[in-house]
């Protein structure tokens, strides 16, 4: 709530106060897959007709041509964790963090085809490559049908102007003089290395103990420090009372006390596995500090 507020006073942007769940419940909706700003290149024929063409999009798909996007939607209540864990806060019995699932609620999915657009036109012909589904099990996905347009997984990447509309065709029926086949979209460049500040809620009160460093498999090297949770960076921009902080502090380390990492907190995936992270980011708290700490990275670049 806080951070929202920071912002609305900020930009002058009052419409944002008491918008956050602390203040109203929150409504969800359908589901969505923001791609946000698509690049692209347009190129006209001989004739003038335009054509267009996208960065490959690719969907991992089963032997079906399906691709699961969505499964196991689940509404919660408060009575589900927050309930028992705001009685916890106030002195009651412990919590275990799990979710109760006497309240909760699996709605049965619905779809419908989504409608696409590309330089303000609407885009036609994407539903002969594919469409969404609900599939058994009440999954939400997208079936890939036989098309000559695109390979089964694969967003359509070509598209010919007609009409107002930009229609989706196969690669094979864009002309050559386009030159849009030889043409690439640049790839994203490597990332300076970064370092956090050395002034400032980075170093007041700063950390307890450290440098630490962690090889990634990504070729980076870490360096990170530990503080205790509530001299973090982050939480220094807000004006709590002594009081508060205390109490935040000691919620915390009830929860690094008896919360263990090895605990299913919500139920596992009907189907499917949960992907995995690089061992090598899962620290091991230095002794003395196992409780009421966390690591904080100030440092990555290349090894």
């Amino acid at each position: 709530p806080e951070t929202w507020s920071k912002i609305a006073k900020l930009f002058n942007y009052p419409f944002l106060y008491g918008r956050g769940l602390d203040a109203r419940p929150g409504i969800m909706g359908g589901g969505a897959m923001e791609i946000n700003t698509v690049p692209r290149f347009d190129s006209p024929d001989t004739q003038g007709v335009v054509y267009s063409k996208i960065p490959k999009l690719q969907f991992p798909v089963d032997s079906q041509g399906r691709a699961v996007l969505v499964q196991d939607v689940t509404y919660y209540s408060k009575a589900a964790l927050y309930d028992a864990f705001k009685a916890w806060r106030d002195g009651g019995p412990p919590c275990s963090g799990q979710f109760n699932m006497k309240a909760a609620w699996k709605p049965r999915l619905t779809t419908h085809t989504p409608r696409y657009d590309q330089a303000g036109k609407p885009i036609a012909g994407v539903e002969q490559a594919f469409d969404t589904r609900v599939f058994e099990g009440n999954v939400w996905g997208v079936q890939w049908f036989t098309n000559n347009i695109s390979p089964k997984g694969l967003f359509p990447q070509y598209f010919k102007e007609v009409g107002g509309k930009r229609v989706a065709v196969a690669a094979s029926d864009v002309p050559a003089a386009t030159g849009l086949h030889q043409q690439e979209f640049k790839r994203a460049d490597r990332g300076g290395p970064y370092t956090s500040p050395n002034t400032g809620a980075w170093t007041r009160p700063g950390p307890k103990r450290g440098p630490y460093t962690v090889n990634l498999i990504d070729g980076s090297r870490v360096t990170y420090w530990w503080y205790r949770f509530i001299d973090q960076p982050s939480l220094q921009q807000y004006a709590w009372s002594e009081e508060k902080k205390a109490r935040l502090q000691a919620l915390v380390e009830k929860i690094h006390a008896t919360w263990p990492i090895d605990r299913d907190y919500m139920p596992p995936p009907t189907r499917g596995r949960l992907a995995t992270l690089d061992p090598a980011l899962l620290v091991t708290p230095p002794e003395g500090l196992e409780v009421g700490y966390v690591p904080i990275v100030t440092h990555q670049a290349a090894q």
